[in-house]
């Protein structure tokens, strides 16, 4: 059974089960905030820094789009070799027919 409650005892009781909360969430906060600095550390990355560390992750960035764009223009031009050759065969043998 409830007992009754009045509006003040309800809210004195909700606010005491939140301040008991608060240090659990802090905690967790705490928690998450020095395994990401210790997996930032470990992975090589200054983490005392945030704007190196912003310029550290935009040239990984970049050197990942240069890298797929040297590797599609690089099949671009491996696909163009292989037509010209097969463009070139077919002509030679194309004129050895006629002169034949």
């Amino acid at each position: 059974m409830i007992p009754n409650m009045n509006d003040q005892e309800l809210r004195e009781l909700i606010q005491s089960e939140l301040d008991a909360q608060r240090p659990a969430t802090s905690n967790v906060q705490d928690v998450v905030r020095t395994a990401v600095h210790e997996t930032l550390v470990s992975l090589g990355m200054d983490v005392a820094d945030p704007l190196e560390l912003q310029r550290d992750l935009a040239f990984i960035r970049d050197l990942r789009r240069a890298s797929d764009t040297v590797k599609t223009r690089g099949i671009l031009i491996l696909v163009g070799l292989l037509v010209s050759a097969l463009a070139g065969a077919a002509w030679l043998g194309f004129k050895a027919s006629i002169n034949s």
